[in-house]
């Protein structure tokens, strides 16, 4: 009996010293600052895929770096709504804003447009927007295209932004080629943080590619989207080439 006391005295300090360890611990840990959150992970570089004759896959991107094209497919996003961007990714913030949804990322469009031989400003600030107009870079051409075959359709982005009647009346945008900038972390592209790919809005310059044109925008609400596009949520592709003669 005076054993079993003894062994039962002696688990008890060891519990009695342990549980005192483990408070301690525990307060030590209640009071100590907060450890830094790690910043969010970069991108994974895209895939690469060659598809002979000079053309190439971006993830779901088809690059023919002979013509300087880039083809990207997507959908239609919104009809019949108030629109700021001509593309966005489908997670973007202003993904109800959009005119089409891309099936690509910041990183996979900005590579893409790179191996199709654009070229961003070298003067343009790596870390910071500046504003479009003040920066000289790859002017390019964009197109809406569905369908295949004798179904198959484009216009411009001009008309599928404004529409036949605006068209009419003149309307045109010049787009170019930026790049996006460096998020402040410095280790992603601002246009895989807000998911603006191609953006007409002067208040957001994160996209892979801008309008350049100055008098672009009437009232917010004005721009819709052509009724002549097919329906939301239909098939497209956005295309993208260089303009001939253009800087």
């Amino acid at each position: 009996m005076k054993r079993r006391c003894l062994l039962l005295a002696g688990v008890g300090g060891v519990c009695v010293h342990g549980m005192a360890r483990a408070q301690a611990a525990a307060a030590a840990a209640a009071s100590a600052p907060p450890a830094a959150s790690a910043p969010p992970a970069a991108p994974a570089v895209p895939p690469l895929k060659s598809l002979g004759n000079e053309r190439y896959q971006v993830g779901r991107i088809i690059v023919d770096k002979r013509a300087g094209v880039v083809t990207v497919p997507g959908r239609v996003r919104n009809l019949d709504k108030p629109l700021e961007y001509l593309a966005t990714t489908p997670s973007a913030r202003k993904a109800y804003e959009t005119l089409l949804e891309l099936d690509a990322n910041g990183t996979e469009l900005n590579l893409a447009c790179i191996l199709a031989g654009f070229e961003r400003d070298p003067a343009a600030p790596p870390t910071k927007p500046l504003a479009v107009s003040k920066i000289e870079g790859q002017r390019v051409a964009l197109t809406v295209a569905w369908g295949t075959g004798a179904q198959r359709q484009r216009m411009s982005a001009a008309e599928a932004l404004f529409g036949t009647e605006a068209t009419g009346r003149g309307k045109s945008l010049d787009w170019m080629y930026t790049g996006s900038f460096t998020s402040t972390d410095g280790r992603r592209i601002a246009a895989d943080v807000t998911g603006t790919l191609v953006s007409f809005v002067k208040k957001d310059l994160t996209g892979i590619i801008e309008v350049v044109s100055d008098a672009v925008i009437g009232p917010y609400g004005e721009i819709r989207g052509n009724t002549k596009l097919p329906a939301e949520g239909s098939a497209i592709e956005l295309i993208i080439e260089p303009v001939k003669g253009a800087k």
